[in-house]
């Protein structure tokens, strides 16, 4: 049944929006153009940023960037009770999301699946944001130079989800 609705899920949506679109008498096909080349546009302002965030995860997990700051992080986790087995996680996430995947995918095979550890580890997968990646793409596209307090906001939300995910797992599996 669900299978069935998820198939039907897709040309119902645009189906709808045929109608809808004849409806408030639109021409469909040159909004879809107009949309379509603005899309193109968008993607080619901020491909430089792709490109340059892409590269700067590479160098920094090729040159043992994670492995420097987990050793600059441990004492601080140790006084917040994290886990440092999460702590190259908690680095990852704000730069790179599949990143994070990846190194989550590693914690979940070597701790365990229902783990404590290994809950916390996707608490902070889903409480968290790739801030980096996502204020190069929105401040790309924009050509914003001066982010004034995102990135501090961010970084403090980031970390506030951390916290919350590690103790609110204490609280429920611990």
């Amino acid at each position: 049944m669900l299978n069935t609705i998820a198939n039907l899920a897709i040309p119902v949506i645009m189906l709808f929006i045929v109608v809808y679109g004849k409806y408030k008498k639109v021409d469909i096909y040159e909004a879809f153009v107009v949309g379509a080349v603005d899309g193109l546009k968008t993607a080619w302002n901020i491909l430089p940023y792709i490109i340059g965030i892409f590269l700067a995860i590479g160098i920094f997990k090729s040159g043992r960037g994670i492995e420097m700051l987990e050793f600059i992080f441990a004492p601080v986790a140790n006084l917040l009770n994290i886990p440092k087995e999460l702590i190259g996680l908690i680095i990852m996430k704000p730069i790179s999301g599949s990143g994070a995947l990846g190194m989550y995918s590693e914690l979940a095979q070597r701790v365990s699946v229902d783990s404590l550890l290994e809950k916390m580890g996707a608490t902070i997968v889903g409480a968290s944001e790739t801030v980096f990646y996502t204020m190069a793409i929105y401040y790309g596209s924009q050509k914003i130079k001066k982010t004034r307090h995102t990135l501090i906001c961010a970084m403090l939300s980031h970390f506030a989800g951390v916290i919350a995910s590690v103790y609110i797992c204490y609280l429920l599996f611990g």
